[in-house]
């Protein structure tokens, strides 16, 4: 599962991230990927995180569904958020996160087709990994992440890594498909174009955004820039590593170019975004849809002595 508006889901990005904001926040993410491809990858997010004021203390809760492929194949996690905020001076904030939490992976071996049924037209066999008497698998493992950040309210940098415990994700045995830590490292800074405007309709900004991240023997780099005026926010993103790796002879490693555009006014936010492929994939894919949503559930203009972080919500 990844997100192009990584940002709109911030406890999956980094645990550090709860409870962040000014105050409690609940976000939906859809993402549906490669729409092209019967089938393929769909993703739901649902999160929702609090400060605790006196203990400088973030909590969150998360659940996310990942279903891929014809066999039903579904990744269901519920995890907890635990963040420490710590003011250095008046300007500069570190947070330290730890995500624990159980993942569930499912699959639906009836739905699939195995080389003995194609021998046999199509009927399960002895070799068959078909069993009428259980159709169905089911993993379940305990799983955690952690995270940090470091940040002024225009400056943020940010490290996390899950996968901790190396979980194995096999249906029948217990060695040989540990599941890799996956790192992210990401950042950004926000530059006011017209900070002196104290109209705060008129006011516009910059925002140049990146995210290097990895699993086992694959890695990607997204880069992108926000414009934001008023209530409108409009991005480009690149996702790929051009130049710098290439996976096999042939295949560089370039993924995609996303377009986002965002809508907040009060306590809402919505961003919708679409990934045009641009690997060898781009004539099979169409792409990738997501949308997300976001609702504050204070003022936003509420008053706090917190430093906050300024990294766009999409």
């Amino acid at each position: 599962m990844q997100f192009t508006q990584f940002y709109a889901s911030p406890l999956y990005l980094n645990p550090a991230f709860a409870g962040a904001n000014v105050c409690s926040r609940i976000t939906l993410v859809y993402r549906n990927q490669w729409p092209g491809i019967n089938k393929t990858y769909q993703s739901y997010l649902l999160s929702v995180d609090h400060y605790i004021s006196k203990q400088r203390l973030g909590v969150g809760l998360q659940f996310s569904a990942d279903d891929a492929g014809t066999g039903g194949l579904r990744t269901t996690s519920i995890t907890s958020s635990l963040s420490y905020e710590i003011l250095i001076n008046k300007l500069l904030v570190i947070r330290f996160g730890l995500q624990p939490g159980v993942v569930i992976k499912s699959i639906h071996f009836d739905k699939l087709l195995f080389g003995d049924q194609l021998a046999r037209g199509g009927n399960s066999g002895a070799n068959s990994l078909v069993t009428v008497e259980q159709p169905t698998q089911t993993k379940t493992f305990f799983d955690m992440g952690s995270g940090a950040l470091i940040y002024t309210s225009n400056f943020w940098i940010g490290t996390s890594f899950f996968h901790l415990t190396k979980p194995n994700e096999s249906f029948y045995t217990n060695e040989g498909a540990v599941l890799p830590i996956k790192y992210s490292v990401h950042g950004g800074a926000k530059f006011h174009i017209n900070e002196e405007e104290n109209d705060p309709d008129l006011k516009k900004s910059v925002t140049l955004v990146a995210n290097y991240r990895g699993q086992g023997k694959f890695d990607q780099f997204d880069i992108g820039i926000y414009y934001n005026r008023n209530v409108f926010t409009i991005g480009l993103w690149y996702r790929g590593i051009p130049g710098l790796k290439a996976y096999k002879p042939g295949y560089s490693n370039n993924d995609a170019l996303a377009i986002l555009v965002g809508f907040q006014k009060e306590r809402l936010h919505i961003g919708y975004s679409y990934d045009l492929t641009i690997s060898l994939l781009q004539n099979l894919t169409k792409g990738a849809h997501e949308v997300t949503l976001s609702y504050q559930l204070c003022k936003p203009h509420k008053k706090t002595k917190r430093v906050l972080i300024s990294c766009p919500k999409f």
